[in-house]
């Protein structure tokens, strides 16, 4: 709704039409007013927003960060898993087959931290970039609803002049045709 006072604008009237409307009486300065309105309440409310989204989609690593320190819990936790099942079945170890347990503790867990990590990776890329993809899809389609509706109005204007230049064509031929007649007439009276 254009502001009261703005160009296209007038004072609400209820002669025929709906209470609290302006009624407009420059339909091209009001779609001007309108469009403009829409661009300047995106940049207050979205614009902000979605430039912290484009920056997320291009430097979010949360998920990479979480792996890792996943990584270090899960290393500290088999270590007390093996060795609570060697407590709980009263295995005693000797210190030779204790170093070859923490070896393969260790090899298990950088393997597991590795692919961790890696997945994690794969993942954090494919959310960015369906983060990114999301955005260009929602951009995409504005600009198609506003080349279509700038599409729409250049339509109109163009029915709009050809409407105007086949009245101005059908008047002339219209007087014309009076002037014409009137001869006729005159001339008939004439001979009459």
């Amino acid at each position: 709704m254009l502001p009261p006072g703005a160009v296209g604008a007038s004072q609400p009237s209820t002669g025929g039409y709906t209470p609290g409307l302006p009624t407009v009486t420059d339909p091209e300065k009001a779609y001007a007013d309108l469009t403009r309105q829409e661009y300047l309440d995106y940049v207050k409310n979205y614009r902000a927003y979605e430039e912290q989204l484009i920056n997320k989609a291009q430097t979010d690593r949360t998920l990479i960060d979480q792996a890792r320190t996943d990584v270090g819990l899960a290393s500290t936790l088999s270590q007390g898993v093996a060795a609570r099942n060697a407590q709980r079945f009263g295995v005693a170890l000797t210190p030779d087959m204790r170093q070859q347990q923490a070896l393969r503790l260790q090899r298990a867990n950088t393997l597991g931290g590795i692919q961790a990590v890696n997945d994690a990776k794969i993942a954090q890329r494919e959310s960015n970039t369906k983060l990114l993809a999301d955005l260009i899809n929602i951009g995409q389609g504005v600009n198609r609803a506003s080349q279509q509706q700038l599409g729409s109005a250049a339509a109109d204007a163009t029915a709009r002049n050809n409407a105007y230049t086949q009245a101005k064509a059908q008047s002339k031929a219209n007087t014309y045709s009076t002037i014409g007649s009137l001869a006729s007439a005159a001339i008939l009276a004439f001979a009459i």
